[in-house]
């Protein structure tokens, strides 16, 4: 199945589920992601503030926040990259591109971000351990990801290749195969 059709197909899939079954799969999803060693040891956690139609992470942005956690959210600059924003509060975003809110916090840059992570010529960390927590429309075994097209995520994820990454998603999004090229970023394992 092509990229396009298998798109389609996820929006039908979707379609077939109620708003009671989405949100308890959003609830059981919440608690893996929270329950997760790598979110537990993280101080810093890169997350999304999702749309109507991906895994709900708006409360799992504000509980991981209240914890004492760094949360980045992304921005879209310039039409085609992301920029990292430190979420501070629902009420200090505003709707970006596409109509998603966005944070308006500081900046961290990919820069800051490799600085907290593993060095390879020594083996240490830094200071706190950074996971991420990406959307997709589609996953499978391998981490193949299935974007909405823009390649947003690609690019960022490309900047930041030893960050450990989760990608997240509805059961019937985890599928056997998910077509990719060689751009495509592969996240390090699924959570469905």
């Amino acid at each position: 199945m092509d990229k396009k059709s298998l798109r389609q197909y996820i929006k039908e899939e979707k379609q077939r589920h109620t708003a009671t079954e989405l949100s308890l799969y959003d609830s059981r999803l919440f608690r893996r992601i929270v329950e997760h060693p790598r979110v537990k040891e993280a101080g810093t956690v890169l997350l999304y503030w999702s749309l109507p139609d991906e895994v709900d992470t708006h409360t799992l942005v504000e509980s991981l926040a209240a914890s004492g956690k760094t949360v980045l959210l992304p921005r879209v600059e310039g039409g085609t990259e992301l920029s990292l924003r430190r979420f501070t509060a629902v009420e200090d975003m505003v709707r970006g591109a596409y109509g998603i809110l966005e944070p308006q916090g500081e900046e961290v840059s990919a820069e800051a971000l490799a600085a907290l992570m593993p060095h390879e010529a020594d083996g240490t960390e830094g200071e706190a351990a950074v996971v991420a927590i990406i959307p997709g429309v589609a996953f499978d075994a391998e981490g193949h990801r299935l974007g909405r097209g823009k390649g947003y995520y690609d690019r960022l994820l490309a900047r930041l290749p030893k960050m450990h990454t989760i990608g997240l998603c509805y059961p019937f999004q985890y599928l056997d195969s998910v077509p990719a090229e060689n751009w495509d970023m592969a996240v390090d394992e699924v959570i469905s």
